[in-house]
């Protein structure tokens, strides 16, 4: 077992297929995870709680429960995330609020509500799910950019603020991965082969290969780093920023 034995993980969007990854991760590397989603969540012998992170009450709630039930928390991963596609000039103004409202503003609270406890607790390590859209524009998805960007200034702000009280912050931004958000571009192959054309691995992302550098991010292996961005991407980032071609047809 890994520094992460015996450690109290709370993990937002548990549900999700990333979710799944990382609480599995967790798991593996001795952690007990808290799994909190807007949909019921059944893991036996783990605390599973219905959570709106839109909503603050709803998440002082889970960060109550969880005092309660295990008595702190370690570690806390924003992973909650939507997806909303439309043109920029075609965007509804309530689904570019709803994105915000779940993909940045849902890490605030989350961070605000279990920071409380990694105050009280003398430290602690979180762990923002970004993405390469934070980096770059992706076409159609101006809300989703916006929010994953916001994400990593979020993530500077917390490591800057309060790595005075012993809490690091980090953020993972991984490409494209077969999820169910991402379900209708995977089973189309001409948009997937667009998709996998820039990347010089030649390969979308597994969700596996982004929860172990989750994981590792959340322990004491990473006791140092605060405030850093870890691209999970197959040197999409280098190659967008080389000029690079693409890989052979």
């Amino acid at each position: 077992m890994s520094g992460l034995q015996g450690s109290v993980a709370v993990v937002t969007g548990a549900a999700g297929g990333l979710g799944t990854a990382i609480v599995d991760e967790l798991l593996a590397e001795g952690a007990t995870p808290v799994l909190l989603d807007v949909r019921p969540v059944a893991r036996d012998g783990l605390l599973s709680l219905e959570c709106d992170v839109t909503d603050g009450d709803s998440l002082a709630a889970a960060a109550a429960e969880t005092a309660r039930v295990h008595g702190r928390c370690d570690v806390l991963v924003n992973n909650a995330a939507i997806l909303e596609r439309a043109p920029l000039e075609e965007h509804p103004v309530d689904l570019w609020d709803r994105v915000i409202d779940v993909n940045l503003t849902g890490y605030f609270l989350a961070t605000q509500a279990f920071g409380r406890l990694m105050r009280e607790g003398g430290g602690g390590s979180i762990v923002n799910v970004s993405s390469a859209a934070g980096e770059a524009p992706s076409l159609e998805n101006g809300a989703y950019c916006a929010s994953k960007a916001g994400v990593l200034a979020l993530t500077r702000q917390i490591a800057v603020e309060w790595g005075p009280y012993g809490i690091r912050a980090n953020a993972v931004s991984p490409i494209f991965m077969d999820t169910p958000m991402t379900a209708d571009i995977a089973g189309d192959a001409e948009r997937l082969r667009q998709r996998t054309h820039n990347i010089p691995l030649g390969r979308v992302g597994d969700t596996a290969e982004v929860a172990r550098v989750v994981a590792f991010l959340a322990g004491p292996g990473s006791s140092y780093l605060n405030g850093i961005n870890v691209p999970v991407d197959g040197a999409l980032a280098q190659a967008r920023a080389g000029g690079w071609q693409g890989r052979p047809s």
